[in-house]
């Protein structure tokens, strides 16, 4: 019977803000069957195995009742972007798990840490001038180019640790000027920081340290460069993964075990590939739900002390 204290939430997000939208279809050869779509593979392959995986183990431990606040499905949204639907949670609900199991792509593999996360946005403000006599301008796509040029220089020297290697940047978006004729009077970038070590404090603190120069650069011709943190990030992320017959990995991508707070271990698991994600092509077969239900079932007995 189930008599401990624990109890788990398997936690998930229902509504994929990856664009654009590609429909689900399925097909089926002589021995696999895949799903295709976006968010076939991230998250909902993922989601899919848990409601059936929670539903099974109901049917294999019927004390773990709804009376019982053992277990739980929350599904919520925005992991994509600012974590908003499990922030919501975290300041509304009582927090009275011990675990909470999170599903991701994790090629059927338990997850024991994912790099932490940091968002730069970089405005620049010139002045338009006339090709031709770019002295009477300030060329904001030439400050914006020089600033990316340092943040590529630094990137070597982040923070860096033996368990998730280096910090990494991603220069996402460029945008700037009005035509081909005409001095630049703005331009912008935003910059993705996965951080392998330290605290998002320290790295905001080196960044905005290697880009001084430039900042009072631009001052001096009459621009500016601002420097804004949209997204003020977290640390690198220990997970539980100590399951025997299960595989374990450390992932490079986030999560939204950060914006989940309170007193409980983490687990992060799920069916499909990364690498898949985001893609035209992105899939699940039928096989690796399969067998992510059984493994989602092996990580909830074991979350509730009960022996399988």
């Amino acid at each position: 019977m189930y008599t401990s204290n624990r109890s788990v939430v398997l936690a998930n997000r229902v509504f994929h803000q990856v664009p654009p939208y590609i429909p689900y279809r399925i097909t089926t050869n002589s021995t696999i069957t895949t799903i295709w779509g976006r968010g076939a593979n991230d998250a909902k392959g993922a989601a899919a195995a848990q409601i059936v995986a929670a539903l099974n183990v109901l049917d294999q431990a019927p004390e773990l009742n709804l009376s019982s606040n053992a277990l739980a499905l929350l599904f919520v949204v925005g992991e994509e972007n600012t974590g908003e639907g499990m922030k919501y949670f975290s300041s509304h609900a009582p927090q009275n798990f011990s675990h909470v199991i999170f599903g991701e792509p994790t090629e059927g593999k338990l997850v024991c840490g994912h790099k932490g996360a940091l968002g730069l946005l970089l405005n620049v403000t010139g002045k338009a001038a006339h090709s031709g006599y770019p002295q009477l301008g300030v060329n904001a796509n030439n400050i914006l180019i020089e600033a990316m040029a340092a943040l590529l220089a630094l990137e070597e020297s982040l923070p860096s640790s033996e368990k998730f290697g280096k910090t990494t940047l991603n220069i996402g978006t460029m945008t700037g000027g009005n035509a081909i004729n005409v001095v630049s009077p703005a331009a912008n970038a935003t910059v993705a920081f996965r951080l392998a070590a330290s605290t998002p404090e320290n790295v905001r603190g080196i960044v905005e340290e290697a880009l001084s120069s430039i900042v009072k650069r631009a001052a001096d011709m009459g621009g500016k460069l601002n420097i804004q943190w949209p997204l003020l990030g977290y640390p690198p992320v220990d997970i539980s993964c100590n399951i025997d017959g299960i595989e374990t990995d450390i992932v490079n991508y986030g999560t939204d075990i950060p914006s989940l707070q309170g007193h409980h271990q983490n687990w992060l698991y799920g069916p499909g590939s990364i690498l898949n994600a985001h893609t035209p092509d992105e899939f699940i077969t039928l096989a690796d739900l399969k067998d992510a239900v059984a493994a989602y079932e092996k990580i909830i007995l074991h979350t509730l002390g009960i022996n399988a």
